[in-house]
């Protein structure tokens, strides 16, 4: 019997294979579908036998997974196999900030989201464990007294009490606008989530669909180009760059094979209003996915999200 099956949506398999790869590093073994669902089988034989072959199931917890239709099924057979938690069968692994609802509130989660690598691994495998949590050193005495603070020597004045008044006890918390040099990260990483969702997407639908192939390609580390084909016919290709016709602040999505950096379908930019969101400029409300997002302030995985159902809204028609 397998130690694990991970269970994730496309948008989250970067941290699924990290997830798997730190187990697997441990001694555990993993079924993923990243690794393990390989080019013939069948996609939806190969989940059954790995949910119902695994001791436990790993929920790579994000917001993209809770919408997910295809992940439910994933964890509800384990939920099914354990509803009490007695036996640990379900372990979510929340790697993205996001608030379940129904039965997942009650699980205990697992939270990796924010934290650098070695303290992601170490509260994985930590977590992941079976037996107590007791830490190896004793802790800190919790009722030892307070040292009391000593008299200060010298004058107490008015003027001396406010020089040393912490700021904060006069102010409220001042937010700071995001600076040129924040803007233009925000902007690069959300160019590298679009092009890891596209690339994931692209190898997730052709496993689950054997009448598609699909075929990406990394330009520049700045510019990718996306294609579908059905029945071996193209159906949908796209290109998608930072950069271009606005402002070098900005990502360009254009449709079709012929593509310049003078024309596009779509310009994301950043939001009005300082903050670090994005906006999609050229949205008209043509497409009814459009009504599933804010096109006026989106993080970068809902723009993301946008412009993958833009590329593939073709295929309905």
């Amino acid at each position: 019997m397998t130690d694990f099956f991970i269970s994730y949506t496309s948008a989250d398999v970067k941290w699924a294979e990290w997830i798997g790869y730190a187990l697997e590093d441990n001694g555990f073994s993993v079924v993923i579908q990243a690794w393990d669902f390989r080019p013939g089988s069948n996609f939806v034989l190969e989940m059954q036998r790995a949910a119902a072959e695994a001791d436990r199931t790993i929920m790579v917890l994000s917001p993209d997974y809770l919408k997910s239709q295809f992940a439910s099924p994933e964890w509800a057979a384990a939920f099914a196999q354990d509803p009490q938690g007695q036996d640990r069968r379900l372990v979510p692994v929340m790697v993205r900030s996001c608030e379940p609802k129904g039965l997942l509130p009650q699980i205990v989660q697992i939270r990796i989201f924010g934290q650098d690598e070695a303290t992601a691994r170490q509260l994985l495998l930590q977590g992941v464990e079976r037996k107590r949590a007791k830490p190896s050193s004793p802790p800190p005495y919790p009722g030892a007294a307070a040292v009391p603070p000593k008299d200060f020597p010298g004058p107490t004045t008015p003027a001396a009490a406010a020089q040393a008044r912490p700021a904060s006890r006069l102010l409220p918390n001042l937010n700071r606008a995001p600076s040129d040099i924040d803007r233009r990260r925000f902007i690069t990483n959300g160019f590298n989530t679009i092009k890891n969702v596209f690339e994931a997407n692209l190898q997730q639908v052709e496993q689950e669909e054997s009448r598609i192939q699909t075929d990406f390609q990394l330009v520049t580390n700045t510019d990718f180009r996306a294609e579908l084909f059905l029945d071996g016919k193209s159906k949908c290709i796209c290109r998608i760059w930072q950069g271009g016709m606005l402002s070098s602040d900005g990502i360009c999505y254009a449709e079709g094979r012929v593509h310049s950096d003078n024309s596009c379908n779509e310009i994301i930019s950043l939001a009005e209003g300082g903050q670090l969101a994005f906006r999609a400029i050229m949205a008209m409300g043509h497409f009814s996915f459009e009504k599933q997002f804010d096109l006026n302030n989106m993080s970068p995985e809902q723009t993301a999200e946008y412009l993958w159902q833009r590329f593939v809204s073709s295929l309905g028609h």
